[in-house]
């Protein structure tokens, strides 16, 4: 297979770590519609339970699987890259299935409130690590996380919920990931491209 490769240098498309607006580029799954319903109960639950004060995401529900990287401006060359490591994926459909609920720490920040499970996801790890690949092999920063923690987060609260057992577990297959461009501050995601699971 030939690799297409770009060097992206210092200038302008480097990556750009904000605190405000600008732009984000990740690779993710996304949950069917069916399951919104299931997460907005639980974490409208909790957020009783909690007293929690944010409501739910459910515009933005999805599973990171690996960053791109955060810029000032859409920079085209970067997406074109990423759209090449995305084609290099070959995997099957992945089963996800989230048994517990808890929030993760961030100091001096509003925490999130995210679904997960307590053995991992493999082959989610292992699309991670194909993307990292694809990435590094296209130019990219590699991103690739020995601590990837498979998670749907649900909302951002200051408050924390402790790691809990769900009564039953939030599953789905999903059979294609994603591309997104997101809006940062603004809470509004757009899809790019997408590619199939197919195995």
């Amino acid at each position: 297979m030939n690799q297409i490769s770009f060097d992206f240098g210092h200038g302008q498309n480097q990556p750009q770590r904000r605190g405000g607006g600008g732009h984000r580029l990740f690779f993710a799954l996304r949950p069917p519609a069916s399951i919104e319903e299931r997460v907005a109960s639980i974490a409208g639950d909790y957020g009783k339970t909690f007293s929690l004060s944010a409501e739910p995401r459910l515009s933005t529900l999805h599973v990171s699987v690996i960053g791109v990287g955060d810029y000032e401006d859409l920079p085209e060359d970067v997406i074109f890259a990423a759209r090449q490591a995305g084609a290099t994926v070959e995997s099957a459909p992945i089963a996800i299935s989230f048994d517990r609920i808890m929030s993760f720490r961030r100091e001096g920040k509003a925490r999130p409130l995210v679904l997960c499970c307590e053995g991992g996801l493999k082959p989610l790890t292992r699309l991670h690590v194909q993307l990292g690949v694809g990435m590094h092999n296209t130019g990219l920063p590699h991103n690739i996380s020995r601590n990837f923690t498979p998670h749907m987060t649900l909302l951002y609260d200051r408050k924390a919920v402790p790691a809990t057992t769900l009564d039953g577990p939030v599953s789905w297959t999903a059979d294609e990931f994603l591309l997104i461009h997101s809006l940062l501050g603004k809470t509004e995601y757009r899809i790019i491209d997408r590619w199939p699971l197919l195995g």
